[in-house]
C-alpha cells in the first residue's frame, strides 16, 4: 500500500503544534509523496472528544477527501484513535504511528488530576488520560506503536515502580491491537525532535512495519 497524500502530526497534552517543527520536514523528505501537516488544539480547555471534533474539521479542510495518515505523539495518538471511532469520518484514514501514547490510560494523569492545583490546571482532558474513552480496537486505522523504555525496572522516572519513558509506563503504552510494535531507549517528552522518530515513522507509514521489507 503506498503512502496516504496526507499526513497529520497530532502534539501532546501541554504542548503545541509548533514541537512538530523538525518532525513535519523530516517526515516531508522521508515521504515525499504525502503531504505533511501539523494539527494544533488546546489540550487544556477541552475533553478529547471535543479535540476530535475540531480535528475532524481539520482533516477535511487540509485532506479534501482524500486518504490520511497520522503521527500522534502522547495524547496526540488518542485525538486520533478517538477520530477513528467516530461513526462518520471526514475523510478516508489510513495509518496512525503513536509516539508514547498512554493506549491503557496514564497514572500520571490521575496523581495530577488528585492535587487541586494541578488538576484544574491540566484541565477536563485529564479524565480521558487517565481511562481512555475508546474501543479496544481500531475502526479503519492501522496503528504502528513507538514505546519508550529502558529495560530497568525503575524506568525514567522511578517514581512509577516500574518501565516508563519518564511520563508514561510501557505497559500504558502497550496497544494490542495495534499492527505492530517497536521499543526504543527514548525520553518521553524528546520523541518528536529525534531523527530516529522520523525515521521509524516514515518506515510504518510507507509500509504498515517498523522494519524495512525484504524487496524494499
Amino acid at each position: 500500500m503506498d503512502p496516504a497524500p496526507h499526513t497529520i502530526l497530532v502534539h501532546g497534552f501541554l504542548r503545541t503544534r509548533h514541537d512538530m517543527f523538525l518532525l513535519a520536514p523530516r517526515l516531508q523528505k522521508l515521504v515525499p509523496e504525502t503531504k505533511v501537516h501539523s494539527f494544533g488544539y488546546p489540550s487544556r480547555k477541552l475533553t478529547l472528544h471535543e479535540i476530535a471534533l475540531q480535528l475532524a474539521d481539520f482533516v477535511s479542510t487540509v485532506s479534501r477527501g482524500e486518504k490520511v495518515s497520522f503521527v500522534g505523539h502522547s495524547l496526540g495518538g488518542l485525538v486520533v484513535r478517538a477520530l477513528d471511532a467516530m461513526p462518520h469520518h471526514p475523510a478516508p484514514l489510513s495509518r496512525l504511528v503513536t509516539l508514547g501514547t498512554p493506549h491503557q490510560g496514564a497514572r500520571i494523569a490521575g496523581l495530577m488530576a488528585r492535587l487541586p492545583v494541578l488538576g484544574t490546571f491540566g484541565g477536563p482532558v485529564l479524565q480521558d488520560l487517565l481511562i481512555p474513552p475508546l474501543p479496544a480496537e481500531p475502526r479503519s486505522l492501522r496503528v504502528g506503536c513507538l514505546i519508550g523504555h529502558t529495560k530497568t525496572r525503575c524506568g525514567y522516572l522511578p517514581l512509577f515502580g516500574r518501565d516508563n519513558d519518564g511520563l508514561v509506563c510501557v505497559d500504558e503504552a502497550v496497544f494490542p491491537a495495534c499492527t505492530a510494535e517497536l521499543r526504543t531507549f527514548t525520553f518521553h517528552g524528546l520523541f518528536p525532535f529525534l531523527p530516529g522518530t522520523a525515521h521509524l515513522s516514515a518506515l510504518f507509514l510507507r509500509h504498515g512495519s517498523f522494519s524495512q521489507p525484504a524487496n524494499g
